[in-house]
């Protein structure tokens, strides 16, 4: 992934350019969850997810899990990612009911495209 080498190679002008468009620091943090459901529930569980204004995706999906959601929250300055995102999946996603467990991505380097 050129992202990556060109953090590797010390190209920080690729880099940065893709982590904030204005060089600032990135304001929210973005996680892959992925939920399993009970079974039959699916479909209430990623509506109830799609109504956390965090969730910006929700896709249901064969597999270990039923539901992948995709969720950015806000970063706080003296927090790690990983307890911002720990604390939403905790007051936020564990308490919907139906939902029997989660696991978690992070992304150290992201790129994007959609088409239409």
């Amino acid at each position: 992934m050129e992202l990556l080498k060109a953090r590797s190679q010390g190209r920080p002008e690729l880099v940065e350019a893709h982590y904030h468009p204005k060089g600032e620091m990135k304001r929210h943090v973005r996680a892959f969850i992925y939920v399993a459901a009970v079974l039959g529930k699916e479909s209430k569980v990623a509506d109830a997810l799609f109504k956390l204004a965090e969730v910006k995706e929700v896709h249901v999906i064969p597999g270990r899990h039923d539901i992948m959601a995709v969720v950015e929250v806000p970063r706080k300055l003296l927090e790690p990612d990983a307890q911002s995102i720990y604390w939403f999946i905790v007051e936020r996603i564990k308490t919907i009911g139906d939902v029997t467990d989660t696991e978690t991505l992070i992304p150290i380097v992201s790129a994007s495209k959609w088409s239409d």
